[in-house]
């Protein structure tokens, strides 16, 4: 009597095989999806902390040295008498600051003239080494806040009246001093910023109080 093993291993046809295949590519698609998503995420995060870290650094610059502004007018390289506070609407703003910190004790002033400005969409900080003859090129120049749409600036006046340009235009009655005219500084400065991916945001910041 002929005897015949029973084979009981099934290997798997084509079909299955493609079905399966099919199975594990959309597994797989949406694994990928929820990773890449989770990934987008976090950089958003991390990016939108930047941005607020930033921030947060370029609105302690403002403080600090308009807290410490002060109303001492500059003569430029050509010995030409600039006011102490110039600023414009929507783009820059400069002005006299004391309180430069001297730890080396180098023979210096501890005023230092100061200037912010939008610059193809990052807010930066220049600074000069010296108040009188200043050369415009030789400064210090720091990138605070990058991804900025727009600032709009307003000055308030000595009648609590916000102007846009510093000097005011409207100010014809200030005494003439040398070849420009004298003006107190603002006795504030109101910045509305917009930022890439944030909301608008308005903050005002008091000067000091000078007699």
């Amino acid at each position: 009597m002929k005897l015949y093993r029973i084979n009981n291993s099934f290997g798997f046809t084509l079909i299955e095989m493609m079905i399966a295949i099919f199975i594990f590519s959309i597994v797989s698609i949406m694994a990928y999806g929820g990773i890449n998503y989770v990934l987008k995420g976090q950089n958003y995060l991390q990016s939108s902390s930047d941005q607020l870290r930033d921030m947060q650094l370029t609105f302690r610059y403002f403080e600090k040295d308009i807290n410490q502004m002060i109303n001492r007018s500059v003569r430029n390289q050509y010995q030409d008498l600039q006011p102490s506070f110039v600023g414009d609407e929507d783009k820059a703003f400069s002005f006299t600051h004391a309180g430069w910190r001297n730890p080396a004790n180098l023979v210096r002033s501890k005023m230092q003239r100061v200037s912010y400005e939008l610059d193809e969409n990052t807010l930066k900080r220049y600074t000069w080494g010296q108040l009188d003859g200043a050369i415009a090129e030789e400064f210090f120049e720091t990138d605070l806040l990058e991804g900025v749409e727009s600032i709009k600036l307003r000055y308030l006046d000595q009648a609590n009246q916000w102007q846009t340009t510093w000097p005011p235009l409207n100010s014809s009655s200030a005494p003439q001093i040398g070849s420009v005219q004298q003006f107190n500084i603002p006795r504030a400065l109101e910045l509305t910023i917009k930022v890439k991916n944030m909301e608008e945001i308005k903050r005002v910041f008091a000067a000091p109080e000078i007699t």
